[in-house]
């Protein structure tokens, strides 16, 4: 949360000429209510059943760019399918630069109801790590643009072996 991935994202969509899928758009079209909503009404658990469904969806269909939670790879079954067909690519920041783009917290169900959000990032940072080490590259946001972002992940992809093209 907070490192830029939906507008990254968008901005890298455009640049790769690729349809745009947010999984987290995904589940809030389906449910009528926001991830929040969601997490109130439902729990985490249900919530992240109807990620693993958008994400499966989302994945059915080549060239696209899809934004992720950071708490879809949690489970097993999503690093699978993704590993299977995807290219994976982690936007990081440092924690205080989360903190400062995640407001209002109200919004943010992973950080409601903490004394200390920023110790919250943290510890959600350490716990997800050996996750967020697997993925294929990784983009420190904390003090680049979105436009930025997109720019280096697709300098990095089209010089991947097997995903060059023109363009």
């Amino acid at each position: 949360m907070g490192v830029g991935k939906s507008a990254a994202g968008r901005n890298l969509a455009h640049k790769l000429r690729y349809e745009f899928v947010d999984t987290d758009k995904l589940v809030e079209a389906r449910s009528g209510c926001s991830v929040a909503e969601l997490f109130d009404a439902m729990g985490e658990q249900d919530f992240r059943e109807r990620e693993t469904e958008a994400l499966l969806d989302a994945l059915s269909v080549p060239g696209r760019v899809i934004s992720t939670g950071g708490g879809l790879p949690l489970r097993e079954e999503n690093r699978t399918a993704l590993g299977k067909s995807a290219v994976v690519v982690l936007l990081s920041a440092a924690p205080e630069v989360i903190l400062s783009r995640v407001r209002p917290l109200e919004k943010r169900p992973l950080l409601t109801g903490f004394a200390d959000p920023l110790q919250r990032i943290k510890d959600l940072l350490v716990d997800r790590s050996a996750i967020y080490q697997s993925y294929d590259f990784t983009v420190d946001t904390s003090h680049l643009r979105p436009y930025q972002v997109a720019e280096i992940i697709k300098r990095w992809y089209l010089t991947r072996e097997g995903f060059a093209r023109n363009g």
